[in-house]
Formats: C-alpha cells, structure tokens, sequence
C-alpha cells in the first residue's frame, strides 16, 4: 500500500513539472516493472491529457484576454435585436439587428483617457474623445461626446428603462426627431463635435452636492463639417440635496442649417432648448421627469415626460410606466401623447429581454392616426 501510494505521489508530481510525453514515458516505466496494469496506466494518461487541454485552454483565453484588455487598450461593446409590431403601419410584424457597437478605450497616462465607439449596422463612427481628469471636480473632454442635455440623453441605450429614447427627448437633443436631421439626414444619437468640461463639487461624505456641464459644440451633429461661423453653447448644473435626489436644469443654445417648411433654399435658424429636469434611485425604484421647451426658427415647442420604475427583484426583474407629451408646434398645437408600459428581465449581468407597449394618442394637426406598438427585444452586452 505504501508502495502504491509513493508510485501515485510521484506520478502527481511529474505531471505537474513534466510535458505530456514525459508524463507518458513515465506511466510506460511503471507498467513494465509490473507497479501499475495497463489498464490503470490507459485511465491516467486520458485524465492527464483531458487536464493539460483544460489548462492549457484556460492559459490561451487567459493570454488572449490579457493581450486584448490591458489598462492601455480595453475592448468591449453591445448588440440590441429588436422585434416590432404596429398596428398602423404596412408591414406589421419586423424583426431586425437593430445596432451593433465595438467600442474600445484605454488609459494613456494617468489622468489621460481615451475611448473610440463605432456603430457596424449602419457603420457610422458615434463616440471618439479623449479625457483629461485631473479630479473628481473637473473632467475636460475633446471630441464627438453626447451633449450634457436631459438626464435621457446621458443614458446609453443598453441602461435605458426603455427600448426606445422618449419621444420629447428625442426631438429636442439631437436624436431621430430633431431639426438637427435635416441638417445632415441622420440620427446624430445625441451627440456632436466638440469640448465640454464638467465634475462633481462639494462632498458631503455620502454624496457631491452639486453637479455641473459647460459645453461648446459645432452644431452639427455625427461626423459632419461645420455649416457657418457660430458655435453651439450648452450648460446644467444638478443639485442632490438627498443622496440619489437629483434636481436642476440647463440650456442650449445655437442654430442649425436646413430648408426650413415653407422655404425653397437651406438657411440657419436658431435651435434653443431649455429644460427642467429631476430623478430619483434608490435600490428597487427609479423615478425621472423633465420639462423641456424649445424654440426652432422661431416656432415654439415644448415637451415633458416621466417615468417610474420598481425592482421586483434587485438586479434582475422590474417593471415601469412612462408617459410623454410632444408639441411640435405650440401655435397651432400639434401634439402627440404617449402611453408605455414595459418589462425588463436580466438574465445575465447587463443582458437583458425587453418587452414595451405603448399607445399613441395624436391631435388632429399632427396627421396621423392613433396607434398600439409592441416592442421586443434581446441585449447582449461584452
């Protein structure tokens, strides 16, 4: 037994130090003095080739991860598949790759950083900055950024209670339904050119008080050159008297070039917003509201929205109600109301199913007829 146990001890300790082929020549030495049977010899050699392919594949993806993701260079991103029934529209049932993002950013010094997102379904270069951090209460950031406008449009869609941006929001910074698309026909997803500073002040132990953003932009949104000789301007600052309490607001202020309706040649007209903005979080609730008003070319709008949303299980299960108003033209009131209830379910980390309803109740003025949408959708985040 004690022989058996030495022959067992010593065949550990070759497998750790030795190749595999040392470990075979080892086992051949012990079948022929007659120390272990073939057999045995047979059923180590598999276990010993099954834990070296084992090890050795961990030790690859180990290396993979540790050449791909290092402090300088660090990969990552994001896709949303998304499923959507109306009942308004020709096409009533569509599913589709609704985006794919590959983003990659990195630390180049230690208060210097980097980061570059680029969009594969419809290849468009979002997001490519650099920043510079020398504190908490104050970040200095150069590039294509999203605007500091609306609590909403810090949100990146995969953090997004719903599957969708709210509609006011995104008429009024720089999404799908602003004035800014007729500029360069394109969703600029809230962002733009330029140079933004902001930071956190007065730390109260638990929480910063106040909370700021001072940007100035091109104005033109997604990887499009300038249009004229003026600059956009954009400012808020937020309070948070309560720990995870927000309240405050903020402006922007610039123009936009388009063919304004009614006009037959492209002309910049002005695109000023002011908005009003509050939310709430703690573990199981979140709550947000905002106000915004707008005025483009000399057309008033307003909008105004909120949103409630509670965890059912922490982390893993809620449900929430939104509801939007949009005026795009307060003269003559051209407005929409929209009603959405929703459901998000994580089955992994950041990966999540997503389920909306959401009705739309528009006014004889916006032309359009009232509507039910269902909206599905898959998120996988790496």
């Amino acid at each position: 037994m004690k022989k058996l146990l030495l022959v067992l001890s010593l065949f550990t300790a070759c497998s750790l130090t030795y190749s595999q082929d040392s470990n075979s020549e080892l086992l051949k030495k012990l079948v022929e003095k007659n120390i272990l049977t073939q057999d045995e010899a047979d059923s180590l050699q598999v276990s010993s080739n099954k834990n070296t392919g084992n090890s050795s594949l961990s030790q690859s993806v180990d290396k993979i991860r540790q050449a791909f993701n290092t402090p300088y260079m660090q990969f990552g991103g994001y896709g949303l598949l998304m499923y959507k029934y109306s009942d308004v529209n020709k096409v009533k049932h569509d599913l589709s790759t609704r985006v794919v993002f590959l983003h990659m950013q990195g630390q180049i010094f230690k208060d210097l950083k980097y980061f570059v997102m680029m969009e594969f379904v419809n290849p468009t270069l979002t997001e490519y900055y650099v920043d510079w951090t020398p504190s908490s209460s104050f970040n200095l950031r150069i590039g294509q950024m999203k605007t500091p406008f609306s609590l909403e449009n810090q949100f990146s869609l995969t953090a997004l209670e719903s599957i969708t941006n709210t509609r006011s929001v995104s008429a009024f910074a720089g999404m799908g339904d602003d004035v800014l698309k007729l500029q360069n026909n394109r969703n600029n997803i809230g962002r733009d050119m330029g140079i933004k500073a902001s930071g956190s002040l007065i730390n109260t132990g638990t929480h910063d008080l106040l909370e700021y953003g001072l940007g100035i932009y091109q104005g033109t949104g997604l990887i499009t050159n300038e249009t004229n000789n003026s600059k956009d301007f954009t400012a808020n600052i937020m309070l948070q008297p309560v720990k995870g309490f927000h309240i405050g607001g903020g402006g922007y202020f610039g123009e936009a070039t388009y063919i304004k309706a009614g006009d037959s040649e492209r002309n910049d007209h002005v695109r000023n917003r002011w908005i009003v903005s509050s939310d709430y979080k703690n573990d199981r609730l979140y709550a947000r509201a905002e106000w915004i008003k707008a005025n483009d070319g000399g057309i008033a709008k307003e909008g105004i929205h909120g949103v409630g949303l509670w965890y059912f299980i922490p982390e893993k299960l809620n449900a929430f109600a939104k509801i939007d108003y949009l005026n795009q033209n307060k003269e003559i009131n051209n407005e929409v109301m929209d009603y959405t209830l929703g459901i998000n379910y994580y089955f992994y980390k950041s990966c999540r199913f997503q389920l909306n309803y959401t009705y739309s109740d528009y006014s004889s003025k916006w032309n359009a007829p009232n509507s039910n949408i269902v909206l599905g959708q898959m998120q996988i985040v790496f």
